[in-house]
């Protein structure tokens, strides 16, 4: 029996010597730690990605709209030459690689004021949704105020974006550029 108290004594210490150098051991630790940072981490890397193609996508809409408004401006449009759906394919052209969805995705409203006073910038959305009716293409003449107004749909995919910028009921963020001018005396 002495011997069995020996061995099980001899055992429990060898046990927890190895016990307590487990514990010390640090060799897996900065794998375990980046197992838990791991999501977080590629969720915040790609939120950032998709941020950067928001912005991208926001400037193209920016530069399409002006060099479109322009062409009203100086009079190249008219109500003769030019109607709302080629005037939205104008804007695609210029959007570049977001081209090919642009159509489907671009909402564009041309009103024409009597001052700037009365301009009303608020966008058509009401409950998550486009009111188609408050889209006009009215191009002014010589001299008369006008407001280009455009609106681009965006599906984002991450769900830290997608939960603080969605505008839509479908989850879409809305991309809106304004742009106001008297035109020139054509």
């Amino acid at each position: 029996m002495f011997n069995a108290v020996r061995r099980y004594r001899t055992w429990l210490t060898a046990a927890r010597r190895r016990a307590s150098a487990g514990l010390r051991d640090r060799k897996g630790s900065a794998a375990v730690e980046f197992a838990l940072i791991a999501g977080p981490l590629i969720l915040l890397i790609f939120g950032c990605l998709e941020l950067a193609l928001f912005i991208i996508v926001s400037v193209l809409l920016d530069n399409a709209t002006q060099a479109a408004a322009r062409e009203i401006r100086m009079g190249i449009l008219t109500g003769e030459n030019s109607d709302a759906t080629s005037f939205r394919q104008q804007i695609c052209d210029n959007m570049g690689w977001v081209a090919a969805t642009c159509m489907n995705d671009l909402q564009i409203d041309v009103e024409t004021f009597d001052n700037f006073t009365g301009v009303d910038l608020t966008p058509p959305i009401v409950e998550g949704e486009f009111e188609e009716a408050n889209f006009s293409y009215d191009l002014g003449g010589s001299s008369s105020i006008q407001l280009v107004s455009a609106y681009y749909s965006y599906s984002l995919i991450t769900p830290i974006l997608s939960s603080g910028m969605a505008t839509l009921s479908n989850g879409d963020a809305v991309l809106t550029t304004q742009v106001i001018f008297r035109n020139e005396p054509f």
